[in-house]
């Protein structure tokens, strides 16, 4: 969108200066000239009769026209090029801003550049490292979040500030998304639809990406508890287990021409700081999914297991 504005505005700038161009030659011409009154060198005999003036006075006002409705349309399509930038984006904030909870959209990245780091000796899988922005709550303006993937999936939006990538062969992806919970909630007790709800809805992330889908809900929910391991003579930690929620989504998404749909599966991985959640999405093709031992589902699988925040 900003380089079709950027566009439309040269377009306008060289359409303008063409006009003034146009406008100088004409007013020049000893033709005009004699039709404006001016003065011009020689006798009242320039070789055009009355009706020749007339004729040229005519085309002259037609190309002031037509000059005149191209300015006026490159103008309308600059100012509809520009309006989502001053108008559509603020009532976006705003609507998300009126419904807390209400849509999930990406943890933002926080703390500068992540750190990736390829692992083992065939390096077939990267360790992302970094820190995504905290709850307003929080004591500390950013939470720190870690996860391995394959090396060869690419990063998008990564000028935007979200963390996705995809398996550009298949078009499995993950996400790292951030929702509040309702009021009164916490992980364990919040419906396990509201997962669906909050990740699929329009306002969210996921479909701001393009993805349009269907019939989201969950059909499995479980509480995993992981545990730290101490010495046996070492004191424990202050937090020594820390609760996630696992969660496999079913949905369908609607092809480019909108009539054929496809079958998904995502599988979430959910921690709760504060009132907040903090979400590890993939998402896969439902087949490849379901199938006992195929890769697309091994891959999907260790990474929401690798994915640790706090």
């Amino acid at each position: 969108m900003r380089a079709a504005a950027v566009l439309l505005i040269l377009c306008v700038k060289a359409s303008s200066a063409f006009h003034l161009q146009h406008a100088a030659r004409s007013q020049s011409s000893p033709t005009v000239r004699k039709i404006l009154g001016q003065n011009v060198v020689g006798n009242d005999a320039d070789g055009l009769t009355s009706n020749q003036r007339e004729r040229a006075a005519n085309t002259d006002n037609s190309s002031a026209i037509v000059a005149s409705r191209q300015t006026f349309l490159a103008k309308a399509l600059l100012a509809s090029a520009l309006a989502p930038f001053s108008i559509v984006s603020h009532a976006y904030a705003d609507e998300i801003a009126a419904s807390p909870g209400g849509a999930a959209t990406y943890a933002y990245r926080s703390g500068g550049l992540p750190s990736l780091r390829p692992l083992g000796i065939t390096k077939l899988l990267t360790r992302y490292e970094g820190y995504v922005e905290a709850p307003k709550s929080y004591p500390k303006g950013q939470i720190p979040i870690a996860f391995d993937f394959p090396t060869d999936w690419l990063q998008l939006d990564k000028l935007g500030g979200g963390i996705q990538y995809v398996d550009q062969r298949n078009g499995d992806k993950l996400y790292v998304l951030h929702a509040s919970l309702p009021e009164g909630m916490d992980l364990k007790s919040v419906n396990k639809q509201w997962f669906a709800d909050v990740i699929l809805s329009p306002n969210g992330d996921v479909a701001r990406t393009g993805v349009v889908a269907e019939g989201g809900r969950i059909s499995r929910s479980q509480m995993i508890v992981d545990c730290s391991p101490t010495e046996a003579d070492a004191p424990p930690p202050p937090s020594p287990c820390l609760a996630r929620r696992r969660l496999i989504l079913k949905y369908d998404t609607v092809t480019g021409s909108g009539v054929q749909t496809v079958e998904r599966r995502g599988l979430i991985d959910a921690y709760q700081v504060d009132n907040d959640v903090y979400m590890m999405l993939t998402t896969s093709n439902a087949v490849k999914f379901e199938q006992k031992g195929s890769k697309e589902r091994e891959t999907v699988d260790n990474i929401v297991n690798s994915f640790k925040i706090g």
